[in-house]
């Protein structure tokens, strides 16, 4: 079994893949077939001509239903995928996933886990069972549990300095909820027991807050199996964002200080405006489009002015979760030259003056990530998941187009002018001597 807790939905974090050449092959796609089933389940099936088939059996139940005292719960859970369920041993999901020539992931970000299998058409009566164990049928023995430690510790362990700075600024904006971490912290290892995670399971993994979404697969094949499905009742409901700001800072002997400035933004519950901060976000720069090149966005060009000659790397940075949202910038630099980069790029994001080039500029960017992403089979099932979840329709990339088409500049022009007045968030790793705190800025 495989786990990741890297995701990247269109409208959260878009990142452009390769060229959008999908864009003419994507509009012969059948719409989405969405209904909701009498245990509640959302079933969403697009029935394309793909011989490998995806499924994705997906809960909101990410870390930010976390508490203080089950922080690392999602990480656990998605080591766990494949271990001994109700009907099933490790070896038996294995052996036979292998023999199909299948494969099960289990992903997550902070709202939803999702366990997927990709298999060919023809075996896809075969692997479904098997998913349905992996994420419904668990039972974590303790001995199981005790075993994945190490794994949990080795993760931990190769989290990259650039996640690491992304989570230090969800910690510092949210503190609770969305500020939890994707990633267990060091002291929950071996705390976490196998009744803690039954109940996290049962109270969370519900049919009003599960979606079951499949590509190559026909609705009515994918509903007979969502309607099976055992999932609890529970009908909890998340506890709102809350924005705070602030500053978190991590010291460390580096030859480098990483540096996130951030202040809120929209969720994706503002539609428009959501779509406004993701054009924003392609506008502001997201570095250099050509290997070896040097970024010529608005953002890069005001933080490089202001280091010189010293090497920087920098990058706008757009979140949008289901009721808020970060908007802001994450550089890297040497440590003398830190603390006016921090400043810099600051001063860009409160001032942001983005003209109606830079907007077209924005939308073409935006455009070309949402309709390229259809190259990626993967990529195309979690947005699909994901907006059935979290916006509660699905709309195709055609209709996304479209959707960032209709936000105007002067849309996007607002969405900037929200950020001179909202408090910052400033979080920090590495050599960090001249980095400013966020009242200093």
């Amino acid at each position: 079994m495989a786990c990741s807790a890297v995701r990247s939905p269109i409208l959260r974090n878009s990142s452009v893949r390769h060229y959008a050449l999908a864009a003419t092959a994507q509009a012969s796609l059948p719409s989405p077939d969405v209904q909701v089933l009498g245990n509640k389940i959302t079933v969403a099936a697009v029935d394309s001509n793909s011989p490998v088939t995806q499924v994705s059996i997906v809960f909101k139940a990410g870390s930010r239903n976390e508490t203080y005292d089950t922080q690392g719960m999602s990480h656990l859970l998605r080591i766990a995928a494949g271990l001994t369920t109700s009907r099933s041993t490790t070896f038996g999901i294995t052996r036979n996933i292998q023999q199909m020539g299948a494969n099960i992931t289990a992903s997550a970000d902070r709202e939803t886990i999702a366990y997927t299998v990709q298999v060919l058409r023809d075996k896809v009566n075969q692997a479904l069972p098997f998913l349905e164990d992996v994420a419904t049928r668990q039972v974590f023995k303790p001995w199981e549990i005790s075993d994945s430690s190490p794994r949990l510790r080795y993760e931990i362990s190769t989290v990259p300095e650039e996640c690491r700075i992304v989570e230090l600024l969800h910690k510092a904006a949210y503190r609770t909820g969305l500020g939890f971490s994707l990633y267990s912290p060091k002291r929950q290892i071996g705390e976490i027991s196998t009744e803690t995670l039954q109940h996290y399971v049962s109270t969370w993994f519900s049919g009003s807050r599960c979606a079951v979404v499949g590509t190559g697969i026909s609705a009515t094949e994918l509903s007979d199996f969502a309607s099976k499905l055992h999932v609890s009742s529970n009908d909890c409901k998340t506890e709102a964002a809350k924005y705070y700001g602030g500053d978190a800072r991590k010291e460390r002997n580096s030859p480098i200080a990483s540096v996130a400035v951030a202040f809120e933004s929209a969720g994706l519950e503002k539609g428009n405006e959501a779509i406004a901060f993701a054009i924003l976000k392609a506008a502001a720069g997201s570095g250099p489009c050509v290997k070896w090149g040097n970024g010529a966005s608005p953002l890069i060009k005001a933080i490089t002015s202001a280091t010189g000659n010293e090497p920087v790397a920098a990058t706008a940075f757009n979140a949008s979760y289901a009721d808020s949202g970060l908007f802001g910038c994450i550089l890297q630099t040497t440590p003398e030259v830190a603390g006016q980069a921090t400043k810099a790029a600051f001063k860009w994001l409160r001032t942001a003056n983005i003209s109606d080039t830079d907007v077209a500029r924005g939308k073409a960017a935006l455009k070309a990530a949402v309709l390229g992403a259809t190259e990626c089979g993967e990529t195309q099932l979690e947005n699909l998941s994901q907006q059935v979840l979290l916006r509660g329709k699905v709309l195709s990339p055609l209709e996304l187009a479209a959707e960032v088409d209709k936000v105007s500049a002067a849309d996007v022009k607002n969405a900037a002018k929200k950020l001179s007045s909202a408090r910052p968030t400033v979080a920090a790793i590495g050599n960090i001597k001249t980095v400013p705190y966020s009242d200093q800025l």
